[in-house]
């Protein structure tokens, strides 16, 4: 029988920032929740019994055959596991042995991951060769984790024998998948029992939504420098991806170093020129928790949000994960900045915008942080325990601040929208329509041409979408701008930022 436990608080770390949670668990039955206190952290109180936070960074240098296969096993491990490829070898990249070795000496990679797949140690043997010249005589040496089929990976560990290294099964294998993404984890842990990744709370989190609403879930999260889409259904499986160190804060110079300024600058719904949005980008990112005073500010941030939602989405669409995955859930929960804007509208608009969901979806936001808080308890107690989530169950919905329902309307010509609930009415709807509809409560809604499903609409009603997948913004600023302002007023996404 598990003993009840004490977490005395919770803290939920994000920049400079620490909202801190008071909680007693027991794991066989749970009172969360009694009380909450936000504020910044304060040396004089006792250290937390929680702590959730991105962990110490990891940045990673892959090694692989040249396998779509293995490559996108790999990837998918370490997008899973919220660590930073920064430099890539492959076994047919063509660059010589010496060029190979600067590259990697000038990365300076905490951690090698070397993909063998079946039997291709021989194609990996070079590139393991380049890491040793490279690495072997630099402080701190980066660790080797090796993955691959069981001769392989036994050869290429003699290979790496002046190295710290770690071998765990096939990547392209669940088993192997799973080692892996653990093995990365526990590196960014450190020797902190006390920290839960942000990650690992957000993938409980979802899971613990899932549950409780009884469909599939997705959580969207934009942090100040990392981003992450995930999505879990009541039977367990979990799809993750957490891409750093992109996001709206610390990492939003990253995100126009990515993306480009000019698909930043799209998302802006007025004209600003390219040198004084620059020098704000990096201002956000020197200043990470700076309060957005005025529209641009404001809009910036939302923006940036877009953009680093985008590139998650490609990046698990790179490992064979199709961002249909994460758009085709029910329900969905804006945590991290996306809950922080200060009008619910404004995240109901970036979920439209970039998650673009494929399906009849309901829209939540985190307050204050709470659901990531109790998403770090339900993972603190499956690594302690084994335990399942039933110490979080039905708690997620207290905390969840409902903001309407997304209907996508993807159709050449004009559509008919039904929605009953209360009452009942119809709206044609034009391809390119975007407006919200006044509606309260559970809702059943049709689309002519098939789509249907049930959401529960919250202040901002239900949200008709008909501006198509992938949404296309105008090239050119004249048309671009009215366009985008255009979204921003139907929701009133611009107004007093203050309600």
């Amino acid at each position: 029988m598990i003993a009840p436990e004490t977490f005395s608080t919770i803290d939920v770390a994000h920049e400079a920032r620490i909202r801190r949670w008071s909680a007693t668990v027991n794991p066989a039955r749970s009172d969360i929740g009694q009380r909450i206190a936000v504020g910044p952290a304060d040396e004089s109180e006792p250290p937390p019994g929680l702590h959730v936070a991105g962990g110490v960074p990891l940045r990673v240098a892959l090694l692989t055959i040249n396998d779509a296969r293995v490559e996108h096993a790999g990837r998918g491990a370490l997008l899973a596991s919220a660590a930073e490829i920064i430099v890539e070898l492959r076994s047919d990249d063509g660059r010589s042995f010496g060029e190979r070795a600067s590259a990697l000496r000038d990365a300076r990679p905490d951690l090698a991951f070397v993909l063998a797949g079946d039997h291709n140690a021989d194609s990996v043997v070079e590139l393991c060769e380049a890491l040793r010249y490279a690495c072997s005589d630099v402080h701190p040496q980066p660790r080797v984790i090796v993955s691959g089929d069981a001769k392989s990976a036994q050869r290429l560990d003699r290979v790496l024998s002046s190295f710290s290294r770690e071998i765990v099964p096939d990547a392209r294998h669940e088993d192997g998948r799973a080692a892996a993404v653990d093995r990365l984890r526990a590196f960014r842990r450190g020797t902190n029992v006390a920290l839960v990744l942000r990650d690992e709370a957000l993938e409980s989190l979802a899971l613990a939504v899932a549950r409780d609403a009884g469909v599939a879930a997705a959580v969207v999260d934009v942090s100040g420098s990392s981003t992450s889409l995930v999505h879990a259904d009541p039977g367990g499986a979990i799809v993750a991806a957490h891409l750093v160190p992109l996001g709206s804060g610390r990492g939003a110079d990253r995100v126009v170093a990515r993306a480009g300024l000019d698909r930043v600058r799209r998302w802006i719904p007025r004209p600003v020129d390219a040198p004084g949005l620059l020098e704000r980008v990096f201002n956000r990112a020197r200043w990470p928790d700076a309060i957005a005073v005025d529209p641009l500010a404001l809009t910036l941030e939302i923006a940036l949000a877009h953009e680093a939602i985008a590139h998650a989405l490609a990046d698990a669409g790179a490992t064979g994960t199709l961002p249909e995955r994460f758009r085709s859930a029910p329900v969905v929960v804006l945590t991290g900045r996306l809950a922080e804007l200060p009008r619910a509208a404004q995240s109901l608009l970036v979920a439209a915008n970039a998650l673009r969901p494929a399906v009849i979806a309901t829209v939540f936001r985190d307050r204050d942080d709470a659901l990531v808080s109790l998403g770090g308890i339900a993972a603190a107690l499956k690594m302690r325990y084994g335990h399942d989530l039933e110490a979080i169950a039905g708690r997620t919905e207290t905390h969840r601040a409902l903001l309407g329902v997304v209907v996508p309307v993807n159709a050449s010509r004009p559509a008919t929208v039904r929605v009953t609930g209360g009452a009942t009415f119809a709206e044609q709807v034009a391809p390119g329509g975007f407006f919200a509809l006044a509606a309260s409560g559970a809702v059943q809604v049709i689309v002519s041409g098939g789509l249907r499903g049930r959401g529960i609409a919250g202040p901002l009603g239900v949200l008709i979408d008909a501006r198509g997948t992938p949404l296309v913004l105008p090239p050119r600023d004249a048309e671009r701008v009215p366009a985008v302002a255009r979204w921003f007023a139907a929701l009133d996404a611009l107004a007093d930022a203050a309600a």
